[in-house]
């Protein structure tokens, strides 16, 4: 098998399917790894793990890697695309220069190894595989309580499962000092709440690679 069919071999097919339009796989060739383009070819875009991660197209969320990245001097919307995101508002981004990227709207947090690790070759398609193998066991998708305990398969049995092109949302956000509790989450859809949150407060950049993890610098 292919790196493709083990990624569907281990996480099982997508749900809510949605075909991606020739012309829009198109737009993107040259711009993100192959591997990301055939299998918006073959796929499609859907949801993976009861809807906790989602499979999407950068157009989908047209608008949002500007209100995070402003004029920043490493990021630009123009070069970074969008290809999935937890049901709690985690990002996950492609970027030409520095590769896959994570981008945390309840933190205000922005990750790329491939910009902060020492030694780093920069974009590597090899973190991109790994990072769609690992996610029925990725337990930082989840959002929790302040008991530690996982909130998605909870919300999801209270208000159902989010529909395409919809989240989780906390209500005050978290930022704004609202609690990580059930009765505080609200299904919205997606692109409105992100924007939504993406403009709360500036983001930072963090390497999580390193003891301890550190804040880099400030985005924008």
């Amino acid at each position: 098998m292919n790196e493709l069919e083990v990624i569907i071999d281990r996480n099982g097919p997508l749900m809510d399917v949605q075909p991606v339009p020739d012309e829009v796989i198109a737009a993107y060739r040259g711009k993100v790894p192959g591997m990301l383009l055939e299998f918006w070819e073959t796929q499609g875009t859907g949801s993976w793990v009861k809807g906790l991660f989602n499979v999407c197209t950068p157009g989908d969320f047209d608008g949002l890697l500007s209100q995070v990245f402003h004029a920043d001097k490493d990021f630009s919307h123009a070069d970074c695309h969008i290809f999935g995101y937890s049901a709690f508002g985690i990002i996950f981004a492609w970027s030409e220069r520095h590769g896959v990227m994570d981008i945390n709207l309840l933190r205000n947090e922005v990750i790329a190894s491939g910009l902060t690790k020492e030694g780093s070759p920069g974009p590597s398609k090899n973190a991109l595989t790994a990072l769609l193998f690992r996610l029925t066991k990725d337990d930082s998708l989840d959002a929790y309580d302040d008991d530690d305990n996982k909130l998605f398969s909870r919300t999801v049995k209270t208000l159902g499962r989010p529909e395409p092109g919809q989240a989780f949302g906390f209500f005050p956000a978290l930022t704004m000092g609202g609690a990580p509790k059930l009765e505080n989450i609200k299904i919205v859809p997606a692109l409105e709440h992100f924007l939504f949150l993406a403009q709360l407060q500036q983001f930072q950049l963090v390497d999580y690679l390193s003891q301890p993890p550190r804040v880099v610098r400030s985005i924008g």
